[in-house]
């Protein structure tokens, strides 16, 4: 009797140790959950970009994380970035840009892109940019082009297809389908175990948008390979006046806005080093820091929040409605 009174004092004390430790875990505690659980020298990154800068933003960290476990990477970018009026009038001191002048800017950002990943520790081979229009992904959304025969055309830029040499798939145009099955294919090819994009929150249009193309993109692609299941982490870039105001200063720690209406954050801590390098990875995108440097430089904090994205909600995120 004795004996067995020892074993349930044991057992008991155990019990409670557990609740202990899990109560007082970030789960309950209301914090950020961690991470790194889903990362390894294995990990196969995709993010995908709205813009160029916004990889670095949202997931510049995670980046050099994956790549330093021996991990690979790559970023691909839905736009140039090349429909920023106010970008190509503060850059090039033009009050009325052409159609040249927006082009010539897409490739001006992409080349700090370029620049900008190599400092993370990324191989130009891994940046991919599919030439989409910047400012109209929420367009080629809702479909307001008419047709195949009448794609989507650019209004910066008087485009209507991706540059030839970006074009991921034959012929591809400003069409919502012919986006989303370059996607596909850039998952099929490069298959990744972790998928990063921004959220479906997101207040900016081209940013919801690519949230909700890719998420389409990643159910044709698991409808034709049902065992592939990548994890998925989005994360926030605009939403209101946040992050600038919130904790703001080099070093502290990026916090949920506070008024957000969804609390499923998850977190990455950052070194010291892996903070300092994505600091200054941002300071080289120029042209952005001339029109909104201190927003830039409000992501350089001690870490990285993102959503674990279920996807689930698919009649949410398929009925999204991006445009303002």
């Amino acid at each position: 009797m004795l004996r067995g009174s020892r074993s349930m004092t044991r057992w008991s004390f155990a019990l409670v140790w557990a609740l202990t430790v899990l109560l007082r875990s970030p789960a309950f505690a209301g914090e950020t959950q961690g991470v790194e659980g889903f990362l390894s020298s294995a990990t196969r990154l995709m993010v995908f970009s709205p813009h160029p800068d916004d990889e670095t933003l949202g997931a510049g960290g995670l980046i050099q994380r994956v790549l330093g476990l021996g991990g690979s990477a790559k970023v691909v970018f839905m736009t140039s970035g090349d429909g920023y009026p106010e970008g190509v009038e503060l850059e090039d001191h033009i009050r009325r840009p052409t159609a040249e002048d927006y082009r010539e800017y897409g490739q001006e950002r992409e080349g700090e892109a370029r620049w900008v990943l190599g400092a993370l520790g990324m191989k130009e081979r891994d940046i991919v940019f599919l030439g989409y229009p910047d400012g109209g992904l929420c367009r080629l959304l809702a479909g307001e082009h008419l047709s195949r025969r009448h794609p989507y055309v650019s209004p910066y830029t008087k485009r209507d297809s991706p540059p030839p040499s970006e074009a991921v798939l034959p012929k591809a145009e400003y069409d919502r389908n012919d986006l989303v099955q370059e996607i596909v294919r850039l998952l099929e090819e490069f298959h990744p175990s972790l998928v990063s994009f921004t959220r479906r929150e997101d207040a900016h249009p081209d940013h919801c948008s690519t949230y909700v193309f890719v998420h389409e993109a990643l159910r044709r692609a698991q409808e034709k390979q049902p065992s592939y299941k990548p994890t998925v982490l989005t994360f926030l870039i605009h939403y209101g006046q946040w992050p600038i105001g919130e904790e703001s200063g080099t070093g502290s720690r990026l916090l949920p806005p506070k008024d957000f209406p969804k609390k499923d954050w998850v977190e990455l801590s950052l070194s010291d080093a892996e903070m300092e390098t994505k600091r200054k990875a941002l300071l080289q995108y120029s042209s952005q820091m001339l029109v909104m440097g201190r927003f830039l430089l409000s992501f350089a904090r001690s870490n990285e929040l993102f959503s674990l994205d279920s996807g689930r909600s698919e009649k949410n995120w398929n009925n999204a409605k991006c445009c303002p």
